[in-house]
């Protein structure tokens, strides 16, 4: 299956994605729609001067088509560009893994397109997590107490990390999944503490969810003993 995730528009010209979210099986067509607020002709030939580009993860971009319809050089033929004026659309027919990663449009004139993150949606996989505590300098002479979970290898893109302090959740914000060369996703999250907070703190532990039950979970009071500090 190949998931389709709109994210918010940006640029100098209003730009419409749709649909917001696209369910499609491997070997099918995924089609991604991009409407400007303005038309983006070439005042002087009239040609569309649109493009649409693919990023992967810690890739630069790279584009796949210009002037609405153009494959750019080592464009595969399932890329395909059209439209005209206002309205554009990338098809993507049978959508390989190889695909993964995010698309935008961009017109000359500086307007991007919404993000549309593809991937696809396997079998569910929990996520390593790796909790890094804080650092016996910052706890010391800060009297802060940063911690980190890192969430690797998971699957799909939605998974969200929560912590608990003794039992009681404490909020915190999920990265955006980050798509990996080996088609999984990686999350980070931090958890801020008063010094006191940690010293006295019994479990420290960070879980990964999907949906609403906690599928992973790993504790870090364990791995600093006395709770006097952290990591150097």
């Amino acid at each position: 299956m190949v998931a389709l995730q709109d994210r918010k528009s940006r640029g100098q010209v209003t730009v419409t994605q749709t649909p917001e979210l696209i369910s499609t099986s491997s070997g099918q067509t995924v089609t991604i729609n991009c409407k400007t607020g303005s038309p983006v002709l070439d005042a002087g030939t009239s040609i569309p001067r649109m493009a649409w580009y693919q990023q992967k993860h810690e890739e630069a971009p790279k584009l796949l088509i210009y002037y609405a319809n153009t494959r750019n050089s080592g464009t595969p033929s399932r890329f395909t560009g059209s439209g005209s004026s206002t309205d554009f659309t990338l098809t993507i027919s049978g959508v390989q893994a190889g695909d993964a990663g995010d698309y935008y449009c961009q017109c000359e004139h500086g307007g991007f397109g919404s993000v549309v993150s593809v991937a696809f949606t396997g079998q569910l996989r929990a996520p390593i997590l790796t909790v890094l505590p804080p650092s016996t300098v910052e706890v010391s002479s800060k009297n802060t107490a940063t911690l980190m979970c890192l969430a690797n290898k998971g699957y799909p893109f939605d998974w969200k990390l929560s912590w608990k302090v003794d039992g009681n959740s404490k909020y915190s914000e999920t990265s955006r999944g980050l798509l990996q060369k080996d088609g999984l996703y990686s999350w980070s999250s931090s958890l801020s503490l008063t010094a006191d907070e940690w010293k006295k703190a019994g479990s420290v532990v960070c879980e990964a969810h999907q949906g609403t039950v906690p599928l992973e979970e790993v504790g870090v009071k364990d791995l600093a003993q006395g709770h006097n500090g952290g990591t150097p």
